[in-house]
């Protein structure tokens, strides 16, 4: 077993241990103390900040990583102290937005019609998974991990809690079979991946290279897309169902996804303009740009 694999699972062994409630505060006090170390993920976190929002000054973007620091560190502890729990026990606590979109995406299920569920790594993916194989049959869409002991830990970890875990280097043909039976698939395309086919979308104002998988899906599928959030407010798990759309067919596929895609990047800004701490601010979205 690799040395990052035994940390997991030591890490998981403790989470066991810890009541959520401890975990939920202890969480936030170590976050809040990496947010005040030099570290280099800081750093880049507050630049972006800055850059995403130069209306708010220096001072607001140096808050504001601090608290996205607490924020996933609260995350990460609390999901380790519930990752044994049952997930219908933690759905029964959620906040609902969208009941209307959610009952309508079950209804399509029931008919043995897929939907190809849009995320990002904003508020508690994890969870989010989790609590939403509870009322639907889900299929999640990840890479794996370079240590292959740890990716097996992980894998297993999301079978157990999610069910059926697709790699994205296993192509379309399980994602469509997914669909074809009427499965959500769940993605998570609000990251710089050069090595997966893109477009540029506006993120905060700057082009940044957007996986384009999940639209082509959607259109070869043919079944609607919906953008599907877990996030934090006034203490509370919020679950956010977006409207499901069928998107209309130009006959141009290419411009097809390519449009799904900037529609999803904007509808997810607009939730993290509301929430901007609890988006992962360190990762390098603007990697990629557009040739001069």
């Amino acid at each position: 077993m690799s040395r990052a694999a035994a940390i997991a699972r030591a890490a998981l062994r403790v989470g066991r241990v810890i009541p959520p409630r401890v975990a939920w505060w202890l969480g936030a006090v170590l976050g809040d103390a990496l947010g005040r170390l030099p570290l280099r993920d800081l750093r880049r976190a507050r630049a972006h900040l800055a850059r995403a929002f130069p209306e708010r000054g220096p001072a607001w973007a140096r808050r504001t990583a601090r608290r996205t620091f607490r924020h996933f560190g609260r995350m990460a502890l609390w999901t380790l102290s519930i990752a044994h729990r049952d997930p219908r026990s933690l759905a029964r606590g959620l906040m609902v937005e969208g009941a209307d979109n959610l009952r309508e995406v079950v209804r399509a299920q029931r008919r043995g019609e897929g939907t190809v569920g849009l995320s990002g790594h904003l508020g508690n993916w994890e969870l989010l998974a989790r609590v939403s194989c509870t009322v639907l049959p889900l299929s999640l869409v990840g890479r794996r991990l370079r240590d292959p002991a740890l990716d097996a830990l992980v894998t297993g970890l999301r079978r157990g809690s999610v069910g059926q875990v697709i790699y994205q280097d296993e192509g379309a043909r399980p994602c469509l079979r997914a669909l074809r039976d009427g499965r959500v698939i769940s993605t998570l395309p609000d990251q710089d991946i050069p090595r997966l086919a893109g477009t540029f979308a506006t993120w905060f104002g700057h082009p940044a290279w957007t996986p384009i998988g999940p639209a082509q899906l959607a259109l070869i599928g043919r079944v609607p897309v919906m953008p599907v959030f877990l996030f934090v407010r006034g203490g509370r798990f919020v679950q956010h169902w977006g409207p499901r759309l069928r998107w209309p067919a130009s006959g141009d596929r290419e411009a097809d996804a390519r449009a799904i895609m900037l529609w999803f990047t904007a509808y997810e800004e607009a939730l993290v303009r509301r929430h901007p701490e609890q988006w992962v601010w360190w990762h390098k979205r603007w990697r990629t740009q557009p040739p001069a």
